[in-house]
């Protein structure tokens, strides 16, 4: 049985175009997975920083802190912390107690209070970590002024930035907003709040 030349030529252009198919088939199956890969490691690791001010610890003591608290499932790198009282950013707990008690008070309040700090620039927080900033517990020494700094907590505010490990950015205006994502953190270093 003969085959003509013809009929020859037209199987291998059918072979050809078909391995041509299937290898472009391949490359844009791999293309996506690789895709939905890269998005379940960013999901996967995705923070998700709440800060605020609390009057009470979870057993019920009365301490007076400020927390950021990761409920993401990735790391977070907080690079800026700005607090406000009212309208104005204090940039240390000295300065936080002259302007929720007064100059004449807050003196004193440095002396009974003893605030524990993290006086850092920045913190690393894990996923489902938290971190402290400041933490002052109520004793029966510095009772007095550390109610005064409770009913004042009200007008308190707390701004800061953070960053994924795939240097993904949001930042959180207000303690009542939700994080807004943005390009990159910048520091303000005339209104970071170092305790």
């Amino acid at each position: 049985m003969k085959h003509s030349p013809g009929l020859a030529r037209w199987l291998e252009m059918v072979l050809a175009v078909t391995a041509l198919v299937t290898s472009v088939s391949s490359i844009a199956i791999a293309l996506h997975h690789g895709h939905i890969m890269q998005m379940l490691v960013q999901a996967n690791s995705f923070p998700y920083v709440q800060g605020g001010f609390s009057d009470v610890t979870l057993e019920g003591s009365q301490v007076l802190s400020l927390d950021l608290l990761n409920r993401g499932v990735g790391p977070a790198h907080q690079e800026s912390l700005r607090v406000k009282v009212g309208d104005h950013y204090v940039k240390s707990l000295k300065e936080l107690f002259a302007a929720a008690l007064g100059p004449e008070r807050s003196v004193k309040a440095q002396e009974i209070l003893h605030p524990i700090w993290n006086r850092v620039r920045t913190r690393f927080i894990p996923g489902g970590q938290s971190q402290p900033v400041f933490r002052m517990p109520r004793t029966a020494e510095n009772a007095q002024l550390w109610d005064l700094l409770e009913k004042d907590e009200g007008r308190w505010n707390v701004e800061f930035c953070y960053c994924s490990v795939f240097e993904e950015c949001w930042e959180v205006p207000s303690k009542w907003r939700e994080p807004e994502h943005v390009k990159q953190c910048h520091r303000d270093e005339s209104r970071e709040f170092l305790p």
